[in-house]
């Protein structure tokens, strides 16, 4: 079956503006990621919340959310107009954070971690499927790369400006106890996250939906999709596993990193806030641009299956960097951090890329939408809280970086292997009638 083709990509400079929007985006969303994890122990102290509960609000509620929607809104972006939805899920997005802001109780933190894991699961596959559509094969995977980018330098500032700005807080409410209307600083730090997203709504109003490129049939029927995604199989079964994965040794380190240094290196939010911040920023951006260039390294040399040959190293890479959390000094628990945190921008990356190339346009949004709700639901879902029984049944709360270890450790072994059997399949599938 040949393909239809697309009316034609955008011109470069409408391109661009639009990726740097999507970009902006994707930076604002990664912040709430970062706030949540860096601010988990005050909210604990506040709220009084167990590690069990923390598990459930970083993991179990938002994982659900994300990964139980994302097939839906997978199929809704396939059919819909992305911008129109990319606007109405940040609306949605800066709800949550203010909701959180004035959270009462454990259970209104659920819900509103429930409604920013259903944002999450329409706004990232609906980005990188408008941004497959701005730019051809051959520069996609570069551009889908500073996606990633805005979301490493979103969690960056998130850490950097919410420590700084959490110790500042907390010393300035010490003389004036009356200064932020009774807010506790962790709750004003997600009300002004809510509000300085603003600024985004504007241009992203502005941006038109591109025309829809690389189809391979016309009908958009659902059980006809869901036909075209199972012939991907050999492809996507290992590729969606591989992610999985990669994403529960992901959590290890984004979700328990902060409750290490606080508990075990006796260290306050503000004095790790920059160099964490680095840590963050720098194995994102450097992780993400290196999985874009090694990805379509590996199309030039290896096709369309060639993109995940660096993902497969990547994998291996983070098995022995699973021990950073016992890693007896900070600076050797930072080093081994950044390589962690790098890693895993290397496989996210090049995981959606392999996707974007080796699906065609009317099933992408349901093939990413499949990623997001595997890799949320048995990864984001369950990792955080089985580290924390885990570390439990050894012992403690004292026992949390071997829980990480125990948990990352053969999770990152298993990812490399399945890389390699989706490479073996994407060698078998592909869409028909396009060039690697």
């Amino acid at each position: 079956m040949t393909g239809i083709p697309g009316p034609g990509y955008p011109e470069a400079r409408r391109a661009r503006t639009a990726m740097a929007v999507l970009a902006l985006m994707g930076f604002f969303l990664s912040m709430d990621i970062t706030l949540t994890t860096l601010l988990i122990e005050p909210m604990k102290r506040d709220m009084a919340l167990t590690d069990i509960e923390i598990g459930l609000l970083q993991g179990t509620a938002f994982g659900l959310a994300f990964g139980l929607s994302s097939i839906p809104l997978g199929r809704m972006i396939d059919s819909r107009n992305r911008m129109r939805l990319l606007v109405v899920g940040l609306i949605v997005w800066m709800a949550g954070m203010a909701g959180t802001a004035f959270a009462s109780s454990v259970t209104l933190l659920v819900v509103w971690r429930i409604a920013l894991g259903v944002v999450f699961a329409l706004i990232i596959p609906a980005a990188l499927s408008v941004i497959a559509d701005l730019f051809p094969p051959e520069r996609r995977s570069v551009a889908t790369s500073l996606f990633a980018v805005g979301q490493a330098s979103g969690q960056a500032f998130g850490i950097l400006a919410g420590g700084l700005m959490f110790d500042a807080l907390t010393r300035m409410l010490t003389s004036s106890p009356g200064l932020l209307g009774g807010l506790a600083p962790w709750r004003a730090l997600y009300l002004a996250a809510a509000v300085l997203a603003i600024v985004l709504l504007i241009p992203l109003l502005l941006i038109a939906e591109p025309a829809r490129q690389e189809r391979k049939e016309t009908t958009t029927a659902t059980s006809a999709a869901l036909r075209e995604l199972w012939a991907y199989r050999a492809f996507l079964v290992p590729l969606l596993l591989a992610m999985l994965f990669c994403q529960i040794a992901l959590q290890a380190a984004a979700v328990w990193a902060t409750p290490v240094l606080i508990r075990d290196h006796h260290l306050s939010p503000g004095q790790f806030a920059g160099w964490l911040s680095a840590v963050t920023f720098l194995g994102g951006i450097v992780g993400a641009l290196a999985g874009g260039q090694g990805a379509e390294l590996g199309r030039r040399r290896g096709g369309r299956a060639g993109v995940l040959i660096p993902a497969f190293v990547a994998a291996l890479a983070t098995a022995p960097l699973s021990f950073f959390a016992l890693s007896p000094g900070v600076p050797l628990f930072a080093g081994m951090l950044a390589l962690n945190l790098m890693m895993g921008a290397v496989t996210a990356t090049i995981g959606v890329i392999a996707i974007t190339l080796n699906v065609p346009n009317e099933i992408r949004g349901l093939a990413l939408g499949t990623n997001v709700f595997v890799s949320a639901v048995f990864g984001v879902a369950t990792a955080p809280a089985a580290i924390a029984l885990l570390s439990q049944a050894l012992g403690g709360e004292a026992m949390l970086g071997q829980a990480i270890a125990g948990v990352s450790f053969p999770s990152s072994l298993l990812a490399a292997f399945f890389f390699l059997l989706a490479m073996r399949g994407a060698r078998r599938t592909g869409i028909v009638g396009a060039t690697a």
